[in-house]
């Protein structure tokens, strides 16, 4: 089978168009980016109370780009995913936190089946594969982004339990000075 040479973890900006790298190459290489299920991925924000996911605005972008064959570019809306499908791989969440869990449409899952299969059919080069989580978010209350933490974690394929994406990071590195909205319904 072709492996794509290079696998380049982006997490993007919780809000706005600012970007924090995120070294995740290394703990997410069991996942197999052109033979494993990539669309069957389910996501989980760890989140504390006075912030939540704006609802339908987070996204997962997949972009796979190759010298000679040109890219490939999914940006696959996360949608709610049933809580079942994780039940007894997530420990209950710290303190006073919420898991908000998501996963893909079926048109977004044949998308990115269709760009796994387009790849698996490359010539082996200088291909590489990347992934950009962009989650939007809204507060409930006030916060201070200096002590607000935030956490993205994935399940992978076939594992049991969660793999972190961004784990425990204060609010305020991540959005670099981007402020969060209220939340429709609150005064925030």
């Amino acid at each position: 089978m072709i492996r794509l040479v290079a696998a380049i973890l982006v997490v993007t900006a919780l809000v706005g168009c600012s970007s924090i790298p995120i070294g995740t190459a290394g703990k997410l290489r069991t996942l197999d980016y052109l033979n494993d299920d990539v669309a069957s991925l389910l996501l989980a924000f760890d989140l504390p109370p006075e912030l939540e996911p704006a609802q339908g605005a987070s996204t997962l972008s997949f972009d796979i780009t190759t010298p000679a064959s040109g890219a490939k570019h999914i940006e696959a809306k996360l949608v709610a995913a049933d809580a079942d499908e994780l039940a007894g791989t997530l420990p209950p969440p710290s303190g006073e936190r919420n898991y908000y869990l998501f996963g893909f449409s079926d048109a977004d899952k044949q998308a990115i089946r269709e760009a796994q299969a387009w790849a698996r059919g490359l010539p082996p080069g200088n291909n590489a594969f990347s992934i950009s989580l962009s989650p939007r978010l809204c507060r409930t209350a006030e916060i201070n982004p200096a002590k607000t933490t935030v956490s993205a974690l994935v399940a992978l394929p076939g594992a049991t339990g969660l793999s972190p994406l961004l784990s425990n990071q204060p609010l305020n590195a991540v959005l670099q000075g981007a402020e969060i909205p209220a939340c429709a319904g609150h005064s925030g």
